[in-house]
């Protein structure tokens, strides 16, 4: 499990709720059941603390200026706000805040007007937008709690159905591409973390992996998601699969 700074040292960084070590996570979404179970979880999950809940994006903009949260969780299904939207508001804004998309139940997402899109089409939407994980809005809590501390610790989260759709989905719409230009401007090292993070590992795992030290390696994962245009390292798996650069080298889902 992940480690966090506390609030009070000197390597205390935003989202940690003060004393504690504690992530902080803000919640986007109106539906009381499920505002009323995400609270308990953030109350009484250890190593996670609310930081507060909104019900639409000025009130989660508020939030964000005001509590800080490392994480946020997005209900989809709600028609009161575009998803993307408020991804691409979070990517803008001035830190780093990691967000995670509940989507619905059934295969859909909800903002796609009456019935929904179907998760494949809208996944792919948010992943470009700027989220770093879903979650099925049926999943256990403890699911819940498991991605949040996996995107805190900068993995990127997708449920195992959706990833093998999202996969097939890319195999089918997007022709192999030998180096494709934006990948063949990484440099040998870039490549190689580019690879390792693309098959999901974390830093520290990558760092592990190759006998660099971890500061190396997010120096290095800086400089390959600028290069690639990404944002974040769910958006640079995207890129991966998007493009085949993966294909036929480790032959499985991320």
């Amino acid at each position: 499990m992940p480690t966090f700074p506390t609030g009070t040292g000197p390597g205390a960084g935003p989202g940690t709720a003060p004393g504690t070590g504690a992530l902080r996570v803000a919640v986007l979404a109106r539906r009381p059941l499920l505002v009323t179970a995400l609270r308990a979880l953030l109350t009484q999950e250890p190593g996670l603390r609310p930081a507060g809940e909104a019900a639409s994006w000025p009130q989660l903009r508020r939030l964000l200026d005001t509590a800080a949260p490392r994480v946020v969780l997005i209900d989809d299904s709600d028609p009161g706000w575009d998803t993307a939207d408020v991804l691409r508001a979070l990517g803008s804004g001035p830190r780093r805040t990691a967000a995670i998309v509940l989507v619905g139940e059934g295969g859909r997402t909800g903002s796609g007007g009456p019935g929904g899109r179907t998760v494949d089409a809208g996944a792919l939407e948010y992943l470009w937008a700027g989220a770093d994980g879903f979650v099925l809005q049926d999943a256990a809590l403890s699911e819940i709690a498991a991605a949040i501390r996996a995107v805190a610790a900068g993995h990127a989260v997708l449920p195992p159905p959706l990833t093998r759709r999202l996969v097939d989905l890319l195999v089918r719409r997007v022709p192999p591409q030998p180096d494709p230009p934006r990948v063949s401007t990484l440099t040998s090292r870039e490549r190689e973390i580019f690879d390792l993070v693309a098959a999901g590992m974390s830093n520290g795992e990558v760092a592990e992996a190759l006998v660099l030290s971890e500061k190396t390696v997010k120096f290095h994962v800086s400089n390959l998601l600028r290069k690639l245009g990404v944002r974040n390292r769910a958006q640079a798996i995207v890129c991966a699969w998007d493009q085949q650069v993966l294909a036929g080298r480790r032959g499985g889902p991320f």
